[in-house]
């Protein structure tokens, strides 16, 4: 997805390619690489970045409410139980 097609959409998407996810982030794509890379989901020919993902990266940099982390309902942790289901 192009960053062009971001103000077609009502939000942010879930899956975010890696110029996506740096410009949710709030940086480059080569500082978002460097610090994020190994985090990113191979998909065919794609290696994309979970919305929920990028949300819990941005609570633990900044230690915004610890209880958000914990919460059973934590989209990021959903994903992950989902993930190692397979």
């Amino acid at each position: 997805m192009s960053l062009a097609r971001l103000s077609e959409l009502p939000d942010w998407p879930a899956r975010m390619t890696s110029d996506v996810a740096a410009a949710y982030m709030g940086i480059s794509k080569t500082t978002f690489l460097d610090r994020f890379g190994a985090r990113g989901v191979k998909e065919g020919g794609n290696t994309l970045w979970a919305r929920a993902q990028l949300d819990r990266i941005v609570v633990e940099q900044f230690d915004l409410a610890p209880a958000i982390l914990a919460a059973a309902d934590d989209p990021y942790e959903e994903w992950k139980r989902g993930r190692e289901r397979r």
